[in-house]
């Protein structure tokens, strides 16, 4: 029988397949500053990104490359809770220049967002290849078994990662897909493929159609509620260094109900269409999400717009234990999987 797959994946999938590949020591996805002196500045292409020279205000807060994990995302929270803050503040107001007493951590997060796309567009840089690291992981078989199988008839993938590593696992086995909402997002010669991948809270890869060669800077003045639609991005794989006037990242905590207008919307808006069309004989799974404030509110209007009974997964070591009872309580065909592991099932015994 075929159906539908809807897999939704966060930054805990990322650390698997970076874990499975021996990658994590050099590519730390958790703490976020912890490499942030090795990260080059786009201008010169010169280690320090971030440092005062570049970043005053997140230096002037704090941030530093010896901080804890812990310490990092304090910080970044801080940061994105008061950005937040300024945003529902400047969307109530008629004053849109209304006067802003302390705007450092409006800055920041200017820096942060910038810093960010550097960051992993270095860690992009240090993998040459990834299916010759993968051998065995059970996701890499698994989409080569959702691929090739007739199983299923439509993939959906939306993943909250900035990284573009499940793009190039599919791109490295030749599986074609397509990033949805995007000017130019298709890889293989189908038109239509059968995995759409949607990426709401952006990606290294997206480019924006007024990318200008001048010289790097960060843009304090941007809107950071930016209405630029999807339809203006390209996905561009090369990850080629841009000033980014419209920067398609949006960091990773705090409430993210700001970005309902333009291109994070639009994207948010078709996962949700997707979702409804989800019925009993179709799998809903999620691998390695926090399900905190950062995705709880999208991931919550994911559940909401699925049927009951549809066949619900969830793959983590360590899942929240509130993410555990809602889809207890949502769903009536809901398995819990601690290990990606339980995929093995899947792709050995059924025909490819």
């Amino acid at each position: 029988m075929s159906k539908k797959l809807f897999l939704v994946l966060g930054n805990g999938f990322s650390i698997d397949l970076l874990s499975h590949a021996k990658l994590i020591n050099e590519i730390d996805i958790v703490n976020l500053f912890n490499n942030g002196s090795e990260v080059c500045w786009p201008g010169n292409e010169t280690a320090g990104f971030l440092s005062y020279r570049h970043c005053p205000n997140l230096w002037n807060l704090g941030a530093r490359p010896s901080m804890s994990p812990q310490e990092s995302m304090n910080l970044v929270e801080e940061i994105i809770t008061c950005a937040n803050v300024y945003a529902l503040r400047k969307t109530a107001s008629r004053n849109t220049d209304q006067e802003k007493p302390n705007d450092i951590y409006i800055k920041a997060y200017h820096e942060l967002s910038a810093y960010l796309r550097a960051l992993f567009s270095h860690y992009n840089k240090k993998v040459v290849t990834l299916i010759d690291k993968l051998n065995g992981w059970p996701w890499l078989e698994y989409l080569k078994h959702i691929a090739s199988s007739e199983e299923y008839t439509e993939v959906t993938i939306v993943t909250y990662n900035y990284d573009v590593f499940l793009e190039r696992v599919l791109m490295e086995l030749g599986i074609e897909h397509e990033i949805l909402l995007m000017k130019k997002g298709v890889f293989g010669e189908s038109l239509n493929p059968k995995i759409k991948i949607l990426k709401p809270h952006g990606s290294i890869s997206f480019y924006h159609e007024t990318q200008h060669p001048a010289e790097f800077n960060i843009l304090y003045n941007r809107d950071i509620l930016s209405e630029a639609n999807s339809a203006d991005f390209s996905v561009d794989y090369t990850i080629p260094v841009s000033q980014c006037l419209v920067n398609a990242i949006i960091p990773p905590a705090g409430d993210s109900e700001r970005f309902k207008a333009g291109w994070s919307g639009q994207i948010k808006e078709r996962v949700s269409d997707l979702a409804k069309e989800l019925n009993s004989k179709d799998e809903l799974m999620f691998c390695g999400l926090s399900y905190w404030h950062v995705d709880r509110s999208e991931i919550d209007d994911i559940l909401i717009k699925c049927s009951s009974d549809v066949n619900a997964y969830l793959f983590n070591p360590k899942p929240n234990p509130s993410f555990n009872a809602v889809l207890t309580s949502m769903f009536s065909n809901y398995v819990f999987h601690t290990s990606s592991n339980a995929l093995k099932g899947r792709y050995e015994t059924c025909p490819q």
